[in-house]
């Protein structure tokens, strides 16, 4: 009897994460949200939102910044190793705007089920580099449960980044779509 064995990739000689690099903006008109009365994908219902990449080496600074209304706006960020086996904080940084607003409060059935608090992290994540044009954020509530799981793809030509936001169960809950606004 033989046995199949398979050895680990150990390196990636394809591994260049930087094409994810620049400031990217939300296009709002493609993007859409599940709605959790009907079950169906809606306009997404952010005033704005838009992305900082940079990657030196296999390390990531990733900066968010949603803009819930007009009044209300949240800065988020993590650095993160590539295909590390630790997790690290997402944590919010500033928030312009109310920091006691109810749009930013726990609980249980919401994507951010730990609320949205300066100087705390929202969750933990890990980022899996699957190829040039892939990279899968995997996220976990501040109590251990798992969040989310993010597909972020690069369109061919590198304006485009779509990200597909699925459940623990796989059901896809949020589909954006931004647009490379600068390197």
């Amino acid at each position: 009897m033989s046995q199949n064995t398979v050895s680990p990739q150990s390196v990636d000689v394809d591994f260049d994460p930087t094409r994810f690099d620049g400031v990217w903006r939300l296009a709002k008109a493609d993007s859409t949200i599940r709605d959790d009365e009907t079950g169906q994908m809606t306009a997404e219902t952010l005033t704005d939102q838009w992305v900082e990449r940079r990657t030196v080496g296999d390390v990531m600074d990733y900066k968010m910044h949603v803009r819930i209304a007009p009044d209300l706006t949240t800065h988020m960020e993590y650095r993160v190793r590539f295909n590390d086996t630790v997790w690290v904080p997402y944590a919010v940084t500033s928030i312009d705007g109310d920091p006691n607003d109810p749009r930013l409060a726990p609980g249980d059935g919401k994507l951010l089920k730990g609320g949205t608090i300066i100087g705390q992290p929202i969750a933990w994540v890990k980022i899996l580099y699957i190829d040039p044009w892939t990279q899968v954020r995997l996220s976990k509530n501040l109590d251990g449960t798992t969040q989310y799981i993010m597909q972020s793809r690069l369109s061919e030509d590198g304006t485009k980044l779509y990200g597909h936001v699925l459940t623990p169960g796989g059901q896809l809950i949020i589909d954006k779509h931004f647009v490379r606004e600068s390197d």
